[in-house]
């Protein structure tokens, strides 16, 4: 069995960019979602969600959630991507509970990233919708109420995936010392027999 795989589900290059440094950063494979299939995820101990956030819902979860009777037994790790603040827990709390049962809630590592917009990448729908969001946050806030109504902001950067990355990889360590114990205990056993 393989250790980790992260699978990503991208609108608009955020996530994609956040999944590709995740991986990187842990030595394994980044894949769309739509290129991943349940036997390919059942090959790994550990797997890391992400998806870009659209109206409180996060994007390509139900990948997860379908399947979780399936991947109950790994290790779930989840990350987002969106314009609202990573600090603002009631939000944050809110998009956990609303698209994960209390038995997933239990068992997935949640992150929350910064992510991007750029109106001319938007869909048509996307692009009404961040207008009048951008609008209320231009009058909340007047200092950049510009680049809030010109909807043109990136705020993706790899330092942001850091907390997720140390934790699977604390994760990923203990299995690698737990499996190095039980090896030199096997060695032990055939010396011991031997003599």
């Amino acid at each position: 069995m393989k250790d980790v795989l992260v699978v990503y589900k991208s609108r608009y290059g955020a996530t994609e960019r956040y999944a590709k440094w995740i991986a990187e950063s842990l030595g394994c494979e980044a894949m769309p979602m739509q290129q991943v299939k349940t036997a390919t995820l059942l090959q790994y101990r550990m797997l890391i969600f992400g998806g870009g956030l659209y109206m409180g819902r996060i994007n390509g979860v139900t990948a997860l959630t379908r399947r979780f009777q399936e991947l109950k037994d790994k290790t779930l790790f989840v990350f987002t991507s969106g314009l609202t603040e990573p600090g603002d827990d009631g939000y944050y709390t809110f998009l956990f509970t609303r698209n994960f049962t209390e038995k997933m809630r239990r068992q997935i590592h949640f992150f929350s990233f910064p992510g991007a917009v750029d109106a001319e990448k938007l869909s048509r729908f996307h692009r009404w919708i961040m207008k009048m969001t951008m609008q209320e946050r231009a009058k909340a806030d007047p200092a950049h109420a510009q680049a809030y109504l010109s909807m043109k902001m990136d705020f993706v950067d790899r330092s942001y995936t850091q907390p997720l990355v140390d934790k699977a990889q604390a994760i990923l360590d203990g299995w690698q010392e737990k499996k190095q114990r039980q090896q030199q205990i096997r060695q032990q056993a055939q010396q011991d027999a031997a003599e």
